[in-house]
């Protein structure tokens, strides 16, 4: 390799924590990208959302998992009296597949709690507190709700860890900031952009600058909060975000990094992180125990364009309760089969 050259994942890994945004312990980062036995700094933590769990988990090879953990739901279902079977079973699934990754990460696996509680501070908070699994090394991914967040400032004085996912305004920002989540997920892109079929989706402004400013508004108050972004398109917005606290990326781009290479300092210029053109908008109040001020300030949020923002949040939470619809189904239907 010429001397100006470097590897993209390589050079990414130097910048930014890597992660994974899949729970199938076969995609090619199981042996390329993260083997731990080598000791080699591969992919950090694991993520997922319902979309990827009940893709996962309808495969065939998990038929012997699938009896198991209707076996295990079923027994435990006394202790969890406001669920429904099927609902404990497509989490207890999430769970399962997830720690089948963790042999090939070094940090903690992300599981989303039911988007269909998005706007039930409750319901997540009980979630979070379900004893059906070791959370050393799990995290709760919680929507970037009003409800959703205040849920995980109660969780944090649990001590349970949360992601916000689904941010896309700096209000959220500040918000997630204080309600004490470790980490928080900014879409790049809106959810659709990966379940669009025909492939007409547009985005002419991905929110690649929130990054920026939600790092540098974290880091200017000593705000323990990491940005973990996520939902990127391709390579080249993912080098954009070299020097982010952490990304979240799809098998398929994990391989294009591998096997792509470029110039230094080409690949370096690439990047948003040190661009002083973008504004640190530091003047945001308290938002905390004020939810008329923080539900107006987002719908005003970038000159109303919070409006089109909020139908943004509600169409990603829509997209995954489908598919936690679709998976709570699938478990049923295989109850029924095993009597």
């Amino acid at each position: 390799m010429h001397e100006c050259q470097i590897n993209l994942l390589q050079y990414l890994r130097s910048k930014t924590q890597v992660d994974v945004d899949s729970f199938d312990a076969d995609v090619p980062y199981a042996d390329q990208f993260a083997p731990v036995s080598t000791g080699v700094p591969g992919c950090v933590d694991g993520t997922s959302n319902p979309a990827e769990i009940y893709c996962e988990m309808i495969k065939p090879r998990h038929d012997d998992l699938i009896k198991e953990v209707l076996a295990f739901s079923t027994k435990v279902k006394s202790e969890f009296p406001t669920l429904r079977l099927e609902e404990l079973a497509f989490e207890v699934m999430a769970i399962r597949l997830a720690f089948l990754i963790i042999p090939n990460i070094t940090g903690a696996v992300h599981v989303m709690a039911n988007p269909c509680y998005s706007y039930h501070t409750e319901k997540i908070v009980e979630t979070g507190k379900h004893p059906t699994f070791d959370t050393n090394r799990l995290v709760i991914k919680v929507a970037a709700t009003w409800e959703g967040l205040q849920a995980c400032r109660e969780l944090a004085l649990c001590r349970i860890k949360s992601l916000a996912t689904t941010v896309f305004t700096m209000e959220q920002v500040v918000l997630v900031g204080e309600a004490g989540c470790v980490s928080m997920s900014p879409f790049v892109h809106e959810a659709k952009a990966h379940f669009d079929e025909n492939d007409r989706y547009s985005d002419e402004m991905p929110l690649l600058r929130l990054c920026v400013q939600a790092q540098q508004f974290y880091k200017k108050r000593s705000i323990n909060t990491k940005v973990k972004a996520c939902a990127t398109l391709s390579v080249n917005e993912i080098l954009q975000l070299a020097g982010v606290d952490a990304l979240t990326i799809m098998p398929d781009d994990l391989e294009n990094l591998q096997k792509g290479t470029g110039c230094v300092r080409l690949v370096e210029n690439q990047s948003l992180f040190g661009d002083n053109s973008i504004p640190d908008d530091s003047d945001y109040p308290s938002y905390l125990d004020d939810e008329s001020t923080y539900r107006l300030d987002f719908s005003r949020s970038g000159q109303g364009k919070g409006q089109y923002k909020l139908m943004q949040l509600a169409q990603v939470l829509a997209i995954f309760s489908d598919f936690q619809f679709k998976g709570e189904e699938f478990m049923k239907a295989h109850q029924k089969l095993l009597g």
